[in-house]
């Protein structure tokens, strides 16, 4: 109840916030849920950060896909869901009929509905294949992003591709026939170098130009009115470095960045985490956007303490409307809790603690 109070004072509340002035989707033709979770968004204030898991109705540390339909690790440890429910479409784009993770697309369809349904957030990134090689996401082997604007030479093969990804945005309708709002992230994390749009593997106007004929094809040739599209880089040290590829606030709706406490990569969690949300906090009041942590988590939980200690004492303060962590895929690859792991206990506090939002803290926000 203390949270549910938390959050209805956040909303009703007059304030001037980061995103008071922009308070539409860019998509002028957005469906009414649309701009009711984009409104929610814009106003809710800082007091309350949203749990986000990535793939949390899919499968967990030994249960997977429909062998427990609607379970998850999180709800298992703390009785509660997240508030915000990540999931990926990479491999829809090959025909296949699961994902980058085996993530049957008919099954992802239900549970996205289902998350709606409960009131909760969903979002979408994409991994999708190399469509010069046809390997990986993570295939930087040759140039892409060139060859598949406008003029060359798999311009048709990649439309073909936002041709799929738009069927599956226009069959997620709810029971009344409404359209599910999505937050849709692709080419995330493009200031590193791993995946084929990364950094080094296309110009700044290649980039701009990838993301603008993305979302004008879904908008424009596959009638796709159900998205905020978010942009989120990996670490950044400046507001330059964040926007040396943006393309533009016509098409951006959220500004997310991708920061992991990985140790093990020589990244300083502490440090490094806060650095980068305050570069995300000063363009987000620049933009008068709503801000995310669209991807954090530490591999396997190894600090007891971790998600009081370190991820809500670092993340914050800055204003982000949630963190999403990553897969619970397997024993050696997680990020979120799951019963008898050795941050359980604490994720409950975390769940308790008035700062973090879950599923039923969430106010009505499709009405």
């Amino acid at each position: 109840m203390r949270k549910l109070i938390l959050v209805f004072f956040s909303i009703c509340t007059i304030f001037t916030t980061a995103c008071s002035r922009h308070k539409k989707p860019s998509d002028t033709k957005a469906y009414e849920s649309v701009h009711q979770l984009y409104q929610f968004l814009c106003d809710t204030t800082s007091k309350g950060i949203m749990f986000g898991h990535q793939d949390s109705f899919s499968y967990g540390i030994g249960w997977k896909y429909k062998d427990d339909p609607g379970a998850s690790d999180i709800e298992k440890v703390c009785g509660q869901y997240p508030a915000i429910f990540g999931w990926d479409l990479g491999h829809i784009e090959t025909g296949s009929s699961v994902n980058i993770d085996s993530v049957d697309f008919n099954l992802m369809r239900k549970q996205i509905l289902r998350v709606h349904k409960m009131g909760a957030i969903n979002t979408i990134s994409w991994h999708p294949t190399n469509p010069i090689t046809g390997g990986s996401t993570w295939d930087t082997t040759h140039i892409v992003v060139k060859e598949i604007l406008p003029g060359g030479s798999h311009e048709q093969k990649f439309n073909n591709w936002l041709r799929s990804l738009g069927h599956f945005f226009n069959s997620l309708k709810d029971e009344e026939g409404n359209y599910v709002p999505i937050i849709f992230r692709p080419y995330h994390e493009h200031t590193g170098n791993w995946f084929w749009w990364g950094n080094s593997h296309c110009s700044q106007e290649e980039f701009k130009k990838l993301w603008q004929h993305t979302a004008s094809f879904l908008k424009d040739s596959v009638n796709v009115h159900n998205l905020l599209y978010c942009y989120s880089t990996d670490k950044v040290h400046s507001r330059e470095e964040y926007l040396d590829k943006y393309p533009g606030d016509d098409i951006i709706d959220i500004l997310g960045i991708d920061v992991y406490d990985f140790p093990h990569y020589g990244v300083n969690y502490p440090k490094v985490l806060p650095e980068c949300l305050s570069v995300l906090q000063k363009v987000g009041k620049e933009k008068q956007m709503p801000i995310a942590l669209t991807e954090t988590g530490n591999l396997c939980v190894q600090d007891a303490k971790w998600w009081t200690n370190s991820l809500l004492k670092h993340a914050g303060g800055y204003g982000i409307k949630w963190f999403l962590v990553w897969i619970n895929i397997e024993e050696a690859q997680y990020y979120g809790p799951y019963p008898g792991q050795m941050s359980a206990e604490n994720f409950r506090d975390f769940e308790k603690h008035p700062e973090t939002i879950f599923a039923k803290d969430l106010p009505n926000i499709f009405n």
